[in-house]
């Protein structure tokens, strides 16, 4: 039977929820239990022959296949598995939703011939993906592979993919991005949140080494910019050394994880979302509101959107993956804590962080989130650590999908407003959690 994870400990919770304002009581909870581990990541192939002939060619070396990203849609679970390393026969794949075996081989998604290396029609380096409400996959295709060998080969173009799964065809729309955004040696394309309000909004990070920024791609017009902030988008030096579990790493990896809070009025009555963001080596948690990022005229150069970032404070520790979900409840990794938290965004930071699971031994690395559409939440615990410094151990788990009951569902589905004015709209447009309230609340703390 696999393991389910103690939540931390009550006396430490309560201590802290004595800070924190009155709030709605959260849903009923369940602790997180291990539903998927690995040794290895192993595929559905079409045959035996096929297998040994990936083996002995070396297109499939298993220490070499890591899950990265997850999401959910209908009966399965969306795994993500960069090309980082030579040997990784597919990028995309899915496993079910409901267990039927504990270590479930991966089946390429949308096929085989769609992850094959070295076609720039088929997927080559997907980090994560996002599905929207009208069931759209967008995904990131880095095109470059090997990242962390001594050569990568940038041998397509950084790209969007768009997959309609409601039709069922499973058609690949690619959209390259211009070369005048991207450069394709040395840009990584590493997480994604999808606005479906006007047209749908997508804003991506792109933790690159020498060019960090978001990404803001318009669907109605495929049309993509990129800004920039160093001081809230680059790696910190204090924050580079990470231990887990007695396994020390240097890693100035710059801005990362990204989320979307819900919709909300501002003071004249439009409606506008609050973007968060963080490098991955930084303890800091940063925001600002989609408007400012949808506005295609502002300059891409560092610094044009400073005065529009609100630093909401530290966290105990560096995180890589987050998500929101539709009540504005973020979900984040604590990764030197073995830490998966949450946060209400109606509370200051300050005091609203909350420890909803601990465990060193279960907890090592959380990468990504998700939500099905029964109120549960998939994590992807991986161990990147030890990836990174080519000390995978096939007899151990590796690789482990956690799951938990929170009566919550993605922010994908959060409330739709109407505009101020409009019958249902509110009567006097409210501030909601904007980035200007949460700067008050930073201040006044």
């Amino acid at each position: 039977m696999l393991p389910v994870l103690f939540l931390a400990a009550l006396a430490a919770a309560a201590a802290q929820n004595d800070t924190q304002p009155a709030r709605p009581p959260s849903p009923r909870r369940e602790q997180f239990r291990v539903i998927y581990e690995w040794n290895v990541i192993d595929f559905e192939w079409r045959s035996p022959a096929d297998r040994e002939a990936y083996l002995s060619t070396n297109r499939y070396i298993p220490q070499n296949v890591l899950i990265s990203g997850i999401n959910f849609y209908g009966e399965n679970l969306f795994l993500t598995v960069p090309r980082m390393l030579d040997g990784v026969p597919a990028t995309l794949a899915t496993v079910p939703v409901q267990q039927s075996d504990t270590a479930p081989k991966l089946k390429p998604f949308p096929s085989w011939e769609d992850n094959a290396v070295g076609n720039c029609s088929a997927l080559q380096f997907v980090q994560n993906v996002e599905i929207d409400k009208n069931g759209v996959m967008w995904i990131l295709d880095n095109g470059r592979v090997g990242t962390l060998t001594q050569k990568p080969n940038p041998m397509c173009p950084p790209s969007l993919v768009l997959i309609d799964l409601k039709s069922g065809k499973n058609e690949m729309e690619r959209i390259p991005f211009p070369a005048e955004i991207l450069n394709s040696n040395t840009t990584y394309l590493n997480d994604i949140v999808v606005d479906n309000r006007d047209g749908d909004y997508a804003y991506i990070t792109d933790n690159s080494a020498v060019d960090p920024g978001i990404i803001v791609f318009r669907r109605s017009d495929k049309k993509s910019w990129k800004v920039r902030d160093t001081k809230s988008m680059s790696s910190m030096p204090e924050a580079s050394a990470f231990r887990i579990n007695g396994t020390s790493i240097n890693l100035p990896v710059n801005i990362d994880g990204i989320a979307l809070g819900p919709q909300f009025y501002t003071s004249d009555g439009n409606i506008d979302r609050t973007i968060y963001y963080c490098p991955l080596s930084s303890f800091h948690l940063y925001a600002i509101n989609a408007s400012v990022l949808r506005n295609d005229s502002i300059e891409g150069t560092d610094g044009s959107i400073r005065p529009y970032v609100v630093d909401l404070g530290t966290k105990a520790s560096q995180t890589d993956g987050m998500k929101m979900d539709s009540n504005g409840v973020l979900f984040f990794g604590l990764i030197g804590n073995s830490t998966i938290a949450e946060w209400n965004t109606t509370v200051n930071f300050h005091v609203g962080q909350r420890t909803i699971a601990r465990d060193p031994n279960y907890i090592q690395w959380v990468d990504r989130f998700t939500f099905d559409d029964r109120g549960n939440i998939y994590v992807v615990v991986n161990r990147l650590y030890n990836f990174v410094k080519n000390q995978v151990f096939t007899k151990e788990v590796n690789y482990r999908i956690l799951k938990s009951f929170t009566g919550s569902k993605s922010y994908i589905f959060s409330e739709d407003l109407k505009p101020a004015g409009l019958p249902g709209a509110a009567a006097v447009p409210t501030l909601g959690a904007s980035v200007l309230f949460i700067a008050l609340a930073h201040l006044l703390a």
